[in-house]
């Protein structure tokens, strides 16, 4: 009796393994996963709403000479005149190809060569976009699993990545989000990213650290990138990243730019009004680094008057241009 029973026991477990293999394999993988899931009450704003903002030109003020004597931001202050480049990123003699000049350094770190920046990026699972000759991350990156701290911030100048960037906070369906996205120069590339992070209200983790988005909290979103505010008049643009669903969409291309002068024009969609609400109030309240304000203001409004940080909401579409809303990562105020 008791060996018919153990027999029993033993099938049974051999079959309940069994089931749960075939579950397994049946599932899809993440990166084999098509992101179906649309953001709700969006319609595709009319073209005609957009056409004065997109006709838009910015100040091209020069970069002032003391980034700590200029002014806090507010309702009355301009944002338009742009830090100093930092020094540690001066184009090579020729202009143009960076292989040509040494490697310079910066916090007593080298910066890598174009043949080690290229393999650098390669190890870190960058795709390379040949039409564009840019490089870019995937939705399921490795970096996916680590979420995003200010410490991260603070070690990238360490490593010759100097920019600018800005947080825009907000409550929605029961968790903290914050978008926050980046500008300037990274070694020998110049690009931006924008990225999509989520905390539960009752968090035992860090204030200043967020996952980075899920599946589900994906959101639609692209960007364009112009070298200077000139370029960017004359819509001389450098590279794009398209409009999709993500958590992390990033663009990066070999060359050089004052980070507080190059211009990112960024399209993102909410997934509903409330969504949207707090994103528009988050725009208004990005602060430098001291927590004075350093915002977005919206467009058409007399507060926005000769400013270089703009967006324009259409339903739950925001359309943002970004000079130097924000702080940089390395030493120096912009406000």
């Amino acid at each position: 009796m008791k060996s018919k029973l153990i027999k029993i026991t033993s099938l049974l477990i051999a079959l309940t393994v069994l089931l749960c293999c075939l579950t397994a394999c049946g599932q899809k993988k993440p990166e084999e996963e098509e992101i179906t899931k649309k953001p709700v009450d969006i319609e595709a704003p009319p073209t005609e709403n957009l056409v004065d903002f997109d006709e838009y030109t910015l100040p091209e003020d020069e970069p002032s000479t003391d980034p700590e004597e200029e002014p806090s931001s507010s309702a009355e202050s301009s944002t338009g005149t742009t830090a100093p480049a930092p020094s540690t990123t001066k184009a090579p003699n020729n202009g143009t190809n960076p292989t040509t000049s040494a490697p310079t350094t910066t916090q007593g770190y080298r910066t890598p060569t174009t043949s080690e920046m290229k393999s650098l990026l390669k190890a870190a699972g960058y795709i390379y976009d040949e039409e564009q000759d840019i490089y870019y991350t995937d939705k399921y990156s490795w970096q996916r699993h680590f979420g995003f701290s200010g410490i991260y911030d603070e070690g990238a100048s360490y490593l010759n990545m100097e920019y600018v960037t800005f947080k825009c906070d907000f409550t929605y369906n029961g968790k903290y989000w914050r978008i926050q996205c980046w500008k300037g120069q990274y070694a020998l590339l110049c690009g931006a990213e924008m990225g999509v992070y989520t905390k539960d209200i009752d968090s035992s983790l860090s204030e200043d650290f967020y996952a980075c988005a899920n599946d589900d909290n994906l959101l639609e979103m692209g960007f364009d990138f112009y070298k200077t505010t000139k370029d960017y008049n004359n819509r001389n643009r450098l590279f794009y990243r398209p409009l999709e669903f993500h958590w992390w969409q990033t663009g990066f291309k070999f060359g050089y730019c004052n980070p507080t002068n190059c211009v990112a024009v960024m399209t993102l969609r909410a997934k509903d009004t409330a969504m949207a609400d707090g994103i528009e109030k988050g725009l208004q309240n990005v602060t430098n680094k001291n927590g004075r304000l350093n915002p977005f203001y919206e467009y058409g409004t007399k507060a926005s008057q000769g400013k270089a940080n703009l967006y324009q909401r259409s339903g739950n579409e925001f359309k943002i241009i970004w000079v130097n809303a924000g702080y940089t990562n390395y030493s120096g105020n912009m406000a």
